[in-house]
């Protein structure tokens, strides 16, 4: 599949999510678009990732097009902590254990498998998208898929994440060198 392939499939996808010709059953709508993009491509998830990044990056309109679809479901159609909030205590407990394992078991791989600068993005990012889902009422998806869609609109942005990473680092090194 090219680049172009590629980027009718996802012009194609989401024109069927947001005309609800295609069912999420609660997926997010991200997601669905890269597992649409693995499929049909034979590419692993994170590639199919990257080349739905690099789809919105190079399409502005898309991009915009593409946000505008996950606010509609996420944040528009769906209350997905609604969902949550009515569970008994001990099903909530059960959910929260799992992922909380599932997430040390992720930044456990990261420290195996990725470089130190790279998990200190993905911490920081984590984070933006955390905030950004607290203060503007949206589920954590739809949070991270608005701050993707600012860094693909504004480099400038990636920079500024790059600089921070690049303080913390030298902030590391002063201090296990002991200067303060």
């Amino acid at each position: 599949m090219n680049f172009r392939e590629a980027e009718t499939l996802v012009k194609e996808t989401l024109d069927c999510i947001k005309n609800h010709k295609m069912e999420l059953q609660q997926g997010c709508v991200a997601c669905h678009v890269i597992f649409s993009l693995k499929q049909s491509s034979g590419r692993s998830e994170q590639d199919a990732a990257d080349l739905l990044s690099e789809i919105l990056t190079h399409d502005p309109k898309l991009n915009s097009e593409f946000i505008e679809v996950v606010e509609q479901i996420h944040m528009k159609e769906r209350n997905m902590g609604g969902a949550f909030a009515m569970r008994e205590r001990e099903s909530k407990d059960s959910y929260l254990e799992a992922y909380f394992s599932n997430v040390l078991d992720e930044l456990a791989s990261d420290l195996h498998f990725g470089t130190h600068h790279m998990i200190l993005r993905k911490l920081l990012l984590s984070y933006l998208a955390l905030y950004l889902a607290q203060t503007i009422g949206v589920d954590y998806h739809a949070a991270t898929e608005e701050m993707y869609y600012l860094l693909r609109k504004d480099d400038a942005k990636n920079s500024k994440i790059a600089h921070l990473i690049a303080r913390f680092e030298e902030k590391v090194k002063k201090t296990d060198s002991g200067i303060s």
